[in-house]
């Protein structure tokens, strides 16, 4: 298997983690009654958060070798992914320190999440999505 087929693979299970937390959190944070449990709901957010932060992590570290084998032949696309996935990590860093550490900033850690995963979103369909549309095919 190769790297980039590894990286797509677990970028699909990344962006699943996602949209569960995304979608758990509007569900609960939504107009009018909850959807479902609120305790339920707030557990399955953190849940698929840490999942989230979890997967992060390989990702990361393909990237890294990614960019290091590539050196300057990269693409365009290329280069709009690392610079998105340098600015998610960055959020995602900020807010794992507003929820964990600097509690009086909480007001902003719905409008980090939805940054989160629009940056999610957008890497994905960036990179993995190509990816797949061109059948598992490299430039």
């Amino acid at each position: 298997m190769s790297d980039y087929l590894l990286k797509s693979l677990i970028a699909v299970v990344f962006l699943g983690a996602a949209l569960t937390s995304f979608f758990s959190m509007m569900a609960l944070m939504g107009k009018g009654e909850p959807k479902g449990d609120p305790v339920r709901l707030r557990k399955l957010h953190r849940a698929s958060g840490i999942a989230f932060l979890v997967l992060l992590v390989p990702l990361a570290i393909l990237g890294a070798g990614f960019l290091r084998e590539l050196g300057e032949g990269l693409t365009v696309r290329s280069v709009f992914h690392f610079v998105l996935a340098a600015f998610l990590l960055a959020v995602v860093v900020l807010k794992v320190l507003v929820v964990r550490v600097y509690k009086s900033f909480m007001r902003y850690a719905t409008a980090l999440g939805m940054t989160i995963f629009v940056l999610t979103i957008v890497i994905f369909l960036i990179t993995a999505g190509y990816f797949f549309l061109r059948g598992g095919a490299l430039d």
